[in-house]
């Protein structure tokens, strides 16, 4: 309970304010959009919100568990004269941008993600790897540093039932 006077009605003035904030808030959108359109829209967020971490689990649990050590240069291009020999090269340049643009696509939701309900470090991880540029491994390996994001994609791992991640 609340002791202080001044503090209890200033903290039900702001409940009531919030209150009157989201009731005009939600008249707004009733009436300009209707409760139908409202409903499609959080059922289609809730969808897409459930296929992203599907998908987002599925790429986790399909990686190497030797994904993140470092990999010397002459290993990266030793593994890209076999796949372009494997394939045709306009086959492999097509598959190459649609890498690249989904890597890009992932780090962008990733960003939107640090300030929206998911898992922002995650995605970046898995775009940035879908991106070759200079200084990739460095910018991994940042990302990689930080405990919960380890721990986070060795708990996706360890619920699929395969090995954890190995890192440096």
């Amino acid at each position: 309970m609340c002791t202080n006077y001044k503090v209890c009605i200033s903290i039900h003035d702001g409940k009531k304010v919030i209150n009157e904030l989201y009731n005009k808030i939600v008249t707004f959108l009733t009436e300009t959009f209707g409760s139908n359109f409202i409903l499609l829209i959080v059922t289609t967020t809730t969808v897409a919100s459930l296929a992203y971490f599907v998908a987002i689990g599925y790429l986790i649990t399909q990686m190497d568990k030797y994904y993140f050590v470092r990999k010397t240069a002459t290993d990266s291009d030793d593994m890209d004269e076999l796949q372009i020999g494997a394939t045709k090269k306009s086959v492999a340049f097509v598959l190459q941008i649609a890498k690249i643009v989904v890597g890009v696509f992932l780090i962008v939701l990733g960003v939107s993600l640090l300030v929206l309900p998911g898992q922002g470090l995650i995605t970046i991880i898995i775009g940035v790897s879908l991106i070759p540029f200079p200084g990739k491994s460095r910018v991994e390996r940042n990302l990689l540093s930080r405990k919960s994001v380890r721990k986070s994609l060795n708990w996706i791992r360890t619920k699929a039932k395969k090995e954890p991640f190995v890192f440096d």
